[in-house]
């Protein structure tokens, strides 16, 4: 009788070690993921030129454009973006809360100050602003998530799910690398966004609960050896155009 109690004793010891050392090495793995994406968001900005293509609508019903973006990784950002072999169906300026849309074919520009997500008011379906978009491309991935999180889960294949604090909020899954492979706005509500990888994020995913969709497609980078001028990132409208608030947008 002595011998059960004890051997019931030391298996219930080892439990509570075996449980106190997971729950060690949970929050070890979370701490470590959470520092190697920190490490690979470390990088200096830098100017950069990426041509991407970018595929959105809803389920039978898409459609492409392709688009050219710049800028030297902080201050001013341009994107161009194309609906046909050297036709520019608009052209959108992005410098801290400012922000300027100018469509040649109507030759009407559209302009917006604060924080808002502007691309989605322009329907592209990207539930960030241009600086974010510039930060997951490029691989500055703090900049966007950084915030500490307020929880952590361990999953499978060595990846950790985070429930960020503040803006932009949601869940965030590293992988095994401690790089972004997902993130989810609100659970199955609004935005997910899924990234895969060459060296740095070479496609994003992304969906929505009420059925839009979008890919976009990085298909070249380039980095200048030189920074991009004022000049280079102006966006200058003709005489012609008529200002506009972003509000008298149609899709």
């Amino acid at each position: 009788m002595k011998k059960q109690l004890l051997l019931c004793l030391l298996l219930l010891i080892g439990a509570c070690a075996g449980k106190q050392d997971a729950g060690v090495d949970t929050q070890a793995t979370a701490d470590g993921q959470w520092q190697k994406m920190a490490t690979s968001s470390a990088a200096e900005p830098a100017p950069y030129r990426i041509q991407t293509s970018l595929r959105f609508g809803t389920e039978g019903d898409t459609r492409r454009v392709t688009a050219l973006f710049w800028g030297n990784g902080e201050g001013a950002l341009r994107l161009d973006v194309m609906a046909g072999v050297g036709a520019v169906a608009a052209k959108i300026l992005e410098d801290g809360e400012h922000f300027l849309l100018y469509t040649p074919r109507e030759d009407k520009a559209y302009f917006h100050e604060g924080t808002a997500k502007p691309l989605l008011n322009v329907g592209v379906p990207i539930p960030f602003n241009l600086r974010h978009l510039s930060d997951i491309l490029n691989g500055r991935y703090m900049q966007v998530f950084g915030r500490h999180p307020a929880g952590s889960v361990r999953l499978a294949d060595g990846r950790v799910r985070y429930t960020l604090d503040g803006k932009p909020g949601g869940d965030l899954v590293l992988n095994a690398d401690g790089l972004p492979a997902l993130w989810r706005e609100d659970g199955d509500k609004g935005w997910k966004m899924e990234i895969a990888y060459d060296s740095l994020p070479q496609r994003l995913t992304l969906a929505h609960s009420n059925g839009n969709r979008a890919i976009l497609l990085v298909k070249e980078r380039e980095k200048p050896a030189v920074a991009f001028s004022a000049e280079q990132l102006r966006l200058t409208l003709p005489e012609s155009a008529s200002l506009l608030p972003l509000e008298k947008y149609k899709k």
